[in-house]
């Protein structure tokens, strides 16, 4: 990391600097900005953090971003604060690997300056305001507080689908919508604190008033500040009213651990609050919920529903760190020792069909866990690589086609995602590569060695005549998977077969159309022409169960 623009010489005023981070995902590097407050001191007590995501704006990319940062501190500059400025991939609305930019740029700042790991706030305007709503509702426990404004909260209502939608809104698509709506997870902000604005006159002010209904509905009261006549923008009485509120919150004590959690989820991608964490869902993409809270110095009293699996780990807090854990999950009552090896306690539990135990070693069943949960865009939110055939696919018309979509991967990752794909051959696919990466591999099981080493391994069959998937069966020499499954070499990562991202030149329109648009596989008619939503047309498609297999 190099940073530009910091003068020691003026630590009275505050400043702006710039820098940029490795991304684990592509080793791109991404810029962010920075705003040091007057007065840093690197050595310092720990700074408040505030990070600040930025609006839509198609021509700021890298250069423009980082000018635009070393000479605007931005519209918020709170006393004895840092604000991080991460530019999120461009133009995603800090969705997939935007979104995990976000939480990349925060651990580089925090191990580079002396931040306050409990007050972390997370705040934006416009694209940034409904960036900072999905980060609230996924990531709540990461933030004391969040302060959106304007914004998207949806897709469907935002992009006036309701009445008419502009491809088939079915059961796979409305399940795949669940991920970045904001709605489905608003009792999340039960465990953060929320400051909302909106401009009275403001088109986008419909996505915090649906919020605050939705929060009313399961009695939740959250802060509206409404700028008076205001449109797309933030007036400067609301700015001082939310400033006042912010640095009200920040001034209150965190207490670890916290005394209760209230989670809803429908995907193991965002699994947990602090100590509690869920490993396992009956049914991926249902409202799943647990409420925990501590009860005396060494019990928690828990109560699921749609949860399977569940970790307890107050690793670092103190809490029950030298005694037997008394929790009281669903009615059962269990008496459950700690399963660290050192610092603190931490254990699995389980549901069975005779209620819950405590796991005395680590799950190793194939199923879907946090990290390795479908759809096949999750493999591009972490480390991924290219896996290239060294020999064409047995049918032209199919080597066409995936000739065209690596290609059209290839581009679509740099345009969007402003990186470059890492790449190797598959016969040159190494040991390290397999441990480290999800493998996006491209061919058939007769052009790509890995996936024919591999066939026999995976839930369908691809031969020269036919693919079959489950019951159904599709001639070969017009038909192609797609599909993330965990990889048979290394179950901790994906192999992904024939697909990048899975959103097309549809979304181009609006970020708010940056959405999964395939589930975890599907069968594509490679005769039919890319309509810009679409690889071809779907032949077939589905999710995986919760163990990784098919249903018919």
């Amino acid at each position: 990391m190099v940073w530009l623009g910091w003068d020691r010489s003026k630590s009275g005023e505050v400043q702006t600097v710039v820098g940029g981070f490795q991304s684990r995902i592509d080793d791109s590097v991404q810029p962010v900005g920075v705003v040091l407050p007057a007065g840093f001191r690197p050595g310092s007590d720990p700074y408040r953090l505030d990070v600040w995501l930025h609006g839509r704006g198609d021509s700021k990319t890298e250069i423009p971003f980082l000018i635009e940062r070393m000479s605007k501190a931005g519209q918020y500059t709170p006393e004895n604060t840092v604000v991080l400025h991460p530019f999120g991939r461009h133009c995603n609305a800090f969705k997939f690997a935007g979104e995990v930019d976000v939480l990349e740029a925060v651990d580089d700042i925090a191990s580079r300056l002396p931040v306050d790991r409990d007050r972390i706030s997370i705040r934006g305007f416009s694209m940034g305001g409904a960036g900072c709503w999905h980060m609230a509702v996924h990531y709540p426990g990461t933030w004391f507080a969040a302060n959106p404004g304007a914004g998207f909260v949806d897709t469907i209502v935002y992009q006036g689908w309701r009445d008419k939608q502009p491809f088939p809104m079915n059961a796979v698509r409305r399940k795949l919508l669940r991920w970045y709506d904001v709605l489905p997870w608003v009792e999340n902000l039960r465990n953060t604190q929320v400051v909302a604005y909106s401009g009275e006159v403001d088109k986008q002010r419909q996505a915090a008033d649906r919020v605050m209904d939705v929060a009313a509905d399961a009695d939740m009261s959250l802060e509206y500040v409404i700028g008076k006549k205001m449109g797309h923008k933030i007036d400067a009485p609301s700015v001082k009213k939310i400033a006042g509120i912010m640095d009200d919150w920040a001034r209150g004590t965190q207490v670890a651990p916290r005394k209760r959690i209230d989670l809803v989820t429908y995907t193991l991608r965002y699994p947990g609050v602090d100590w509690l964490r869920v490993n396992g869902l009956k049914e991926h993409w249902t409202r799943s919920t647990a409420q925990a809270e501590l009860v005396g110095d060494d019990g928690v009293k828990i109560k699921t529903d749609g949860i399977t699996h569940l970790t307890l780990d107050f690793s670092g807090s103190g809490y029950c760190e030298t005694t037997d854990l008394k929790v009281e999950i669903d009615g059962d009552r269990l008496l459950v020792a700690s399963q660290a090896k050192e610092g603190g306690f931490k254990a699995e539990l389980i549901q069975t069909e005779d209620g819950w135990f405590a796991l005395e070693s680590a799950d190793q069943r194939l199923r879907k866990r946090a990290g390795l949960q479908g759809p096949i865009d999750d493999a591009f939110c972490d480390r991924f690589l290219f896996v290239l055939p060294s020999r064409p696919a047995k049918h032209g018309g199919v080597q066409r086609w995936i000739s065209r979509e690596l290609d059209y991967a290839r581009s679509r990752w740099k345009t969007l995602m402003r990186g470059d794909v890492r790449e190797v051959l598959d016969r040159d696919l190494t040991k390290e590569q397999i441990e480290n990466n999800h493998l996006i591999c491209f061919g058939d099981f007769s052009s790509n060695q890995f996936l024919r080493d591999i066939q026999g391994q995976l839930p369908l069959e691809w031969t020269l005549d036919s693919v079959k998937v489950g019951s159904a069966t599709f001639d070969s020499s017009s038909h192609a998977p797609v599909l993330c499954y965990p990889n048979p070499r290394n179950a901790d990562r994906y192999v992904v077969v024939n697909s990048g991202m899975t959103f097309r030149e549809f979304s181009n329109v609006s970020n708010s159309r940056q959405i999964a648009m395939l589930p975890d596989w599907a069968v594509i008619d490679v005769t039919a022409k890319d309509d810009g939503l679409f690889p071809g047309r779907i032949a077939a498609e589905g999710f995986f169960d919760e163990q990784w297999q098919l249903r018919d």
